[in-house]
């Protein structure tokens, strides 16, 4: 669902202009320690029309895990 919307790879542009890559969160401050609870919760919008998201626990935690990923292969560069 994220993808819609935002960029998830390691590379390429977001397919919503205001919608920023996955790859940058890290850098834009967007990911922290409360990020998976933040996701089950109801993450709500970072942008006007981004919708109110609510994920299940085990989501939330690939969610974060893959976030995880992207921050160590950027900082591995």
């Amino acid at each position: 669902m994220c993808a819609e919307c935002h960029a998830v790879g390691q590379s390429g542009r977001s397919p919503h202009p205001d919608a920023p890559p996955f790859r940058s969160f890290s850098d834009e401050k967007l990911y922290d320690e409360d990020f998976g609870q933040r996701l089950r919760n109801g993450l709500s919008t970072m942008h006007p029309d981004m919708p109110t998201f609510h994920f299940r626990e085990q989501d939330a935690q690939d969610a974060v895990n893959y976030l995880k990923w992207l921050r160590e292969r950027k900082s591995a560069k």
